[in-house]
């Protein structure tokens, strides 16, 4: 008896739940797609996940830590996806519960948030179905273009994690929603993907402080120029005005990979700047 057999046909679901009870034809999974189906332009994105075996990056709303799984199944009758069991293995998933899906492509991602609807234990199989949204696709993973500076930066970024000190890199890229920061040696066992930072500090320039909150977004390690680990960032309570001075600054300065600033004040800046924010 295949895995989806033993999903949808080996027993009664103990919720009593119709709505997850046995599949009839619009179901793609390990099988392959059927030639009398025809998968909706919205859901191609899945699909290729699906059958390509991609990892996804799943979030639980009442967990800090991030899980990968991959999509069993697209029930598109049912409005339901199927996905496989979350790893590292988990006791927390319940029915009810939000998850968030990521998957990153070519400077996008495929972002779907939705309830879980019932666990695979209640069918005598593994995974979770949770809610098929309305459509999937990918959006550019960033709302404001991102200044790339380079390791030779002077501009120097403070960081702290929660019960930790004070921890100072060097600016690598900036835009008006966040940042990213070099921080020489190991970090890992100090981050958290969605973490919050009780302090993110960089001093562009005399006039442009940036001191606010922060979220950890993404870290890696790295080897090159010296051992030392990345660290992604979106501000969080940065002030309106604050955030519209960085977006000018931005604008206005073109950031060389040595670190230096080559000021691009035309004489049209204004109202080039004006049609930039407005963007």
């Amino acid at each position: 008896m295949s895995l989806f057999d033993k999903l949808f046909k080996k027993s009664a679901p103990k919720t009593g739940d119709a709505k997850v009870g046995a599949p009839t034809g619009a179901i793609f999974g390990e099988a392959g797609l059927s030639a009398d189906i025809h998968i909706p332009d919205q859901y191609l994105p899945l699909w290729e996940l699906q059958k390509n075996r991609q990892l996804l990056e799943v979030k639980i709303s009442t967990a800090s830590r991030v899980y990968q799984s991959m999509i069993l199944a697209i029930d598109i009758e049912r409005g339901l996806l199927w996905l496989d069991d979350l790893f590292p293995q988990q006791l927390i998933l319940d029915a009810g519960d939000d998850v968030t899906l990521r998957h990153h492509r070519n400077g996008e991602q495929l972002v779907i948030r939705a309830p879980v609807v019932a666990l695979g234990s209640n069918y005598g199989a593994a995974g979770f179905a949770i809610e098929l949204p309305e459509f999937a696709a990918y959006t550019p993973r960033r709302s404001a273009p991102r200044y790339a500076i380079g390791h030779q930066s002077p501009l120097s970024v403070k960081i702290r994690t929660l019960g930790q000190e004070p921890s100072f890199g060097t600016l690598q890229d900036i835009s008006s929603g966040g940042l990213r920061l070099m921080v020489a040696g190991n970090l890992l066992p100090f981050l958290r993907h969605g973490a919050l930072l009780p302090l993110c500090e960089v001093n562009l320039n005399e006039e442009l402080q940036i001191r606010c909150k922060a979220r950890i977004c993404a870290f890696r390690m790295g080897r090159s120029p010296y051992r030392h680990t990345q660290v992604s960032v979106e501000f969080l309570d940065l002030e309106e005005e604050k955030r519209e001075a960085l977006t000018r600054f931005l604008y206005e300065s073109q950031f060389r990979s040595t670190g230096e600033q080559e000021l691009a004040r035309a004489s049209g800046a204004q109202q080039d700047f004006k049609r930039f924010a407005a963007a």
